[in-house]
């Protein structure tokens, strides 16, 4: 029994006319006969009774009438939810953003617009490190990252939108003496110790600060944090000094200071937002399109 005969069988049956059927289905009188006369025959039952030039239902007809109703409603219910998922009217969106990146300055709006925009889309945001961020991309955790653009070099399968620059600082105790230096450099800092995030984390972050390091002439010492409530530990208790972003929400830390490092070097990096080529969750076009348009921003794949 094919998809059509069920359509050709209830339509015949709401009907009770073959001549008004045909002419609902766009199909000829005879040929419609044929097709039921194929279900009964398969299904060795009568189901329509012709008497007099009028038609009724027997009890086994009606069943099937009521039964294939149903399956009708469900498949046109069905293709009508693919239809609103793929729009992304419904469905979820999980964003993870950098657990240091501070959103207030661009998200707040844009955020608001699209839960009121779109309700039935289940937003979901968190904060995750450095390392975890594309982690979370590949084993279908999140659907969309916000974090450094230099985390995500030789990574496969993404596609990238830049859509903030940062601008590396160096992050001090509150009560450091330097603080209040007006031409401080990084050499300044040569004889503190440094706490940062280690190279197994981001390798293209760890080369980018000894990059600095090495245009500086300096040879700090150096220990290594796995994350960075660690490194602010170390910092908020006087005893160590960093190089974070002047994107982070640490500049709102009474508790630290932020001063920025006047090289060349230090400026222009990317804040990116990613997401893998082969998630086709449509609620990531309809943010990425609404973040676009309101930055005015370029695609970029990543190969």
């Amino acid at each position: 029994m094919t998809f059509n005969q069920l359509k050709y069988f209830v339509t015949v049956a709401e009907c009770l006319s073959f001549t008004e059927a045909a002419r609902c289905l766009f199909i000829t009188q005879p040929a419609l006969s044929r097709q039921i006369s194929a279900m009964e025959e398969e299904l060795g039952t009568r189901l329509i009774l012709r008497e007099h030039r009028k038609l009724r239902l027997t009890p086994g007809g009606l069943l099937l009438y009521q039964r294939f109703r149903e399956i009708l409603d469900a498949y046109s219910q069905a293709v009508s939810d693919a239809k609103t998922a793929n729009l992304g009217y419904e469905g979820s969106l999980r964003i993870g953003f950098l657990d240091v990146y501070d959103i207030s300055e661009l998200f707040p709006e844009i955020l608001h617009t699209f839960r009121e925009q779109y309700p039935k889309i289940s937003l979901t945001m968190e904060r995750h490190g450095l390392g975890t961020l594309p982690a979370k991309l590949y084993d279908d955790s999140l659907d969309l990252i916000l974090t450094y653009g230099f985390s995500l070099y030789d990574q496969p399968e993404l596609v990238t939108v830049n859509i903030q620059k940062f601008t590396s600082c160096m992050m001090l105790p509150a009560a450091h003496s330097l603080t209040e230096k007006e031409d401080l450099c990084l050499q300044d800092l040569n004889r503190d110790q440094f706490v940062l995030l280690r190279d197994s984390i981001c390798e293209e972050g760890h080369r980018y600060i000894s990059s600095l390091f090495e245009k500086c002439g300096m040879h700090p010492n150096i220990m290594w944090a796995d994350k960075m409530e660690d490194i602010m530990l170390w910092v908020q208790t006087n005893n160590a000094v960093s190089i974070t972003s002047d994107r982070t929400i640490e500049k709102q830390n009474p508790a630290v200071v932020l001063r920025p490092i006047p090289m060349a070097e230090a400026g222009g990096h990317d804040i990116t937002m990613a997401w893998r080529k082969s998630n086709f969750n449509p609620a990531i076009a309809i943010f990425m399109e609404m973040l676009e348009a309101h930055l005015n921003l370029r695609v970029i794949c990543v190969d």
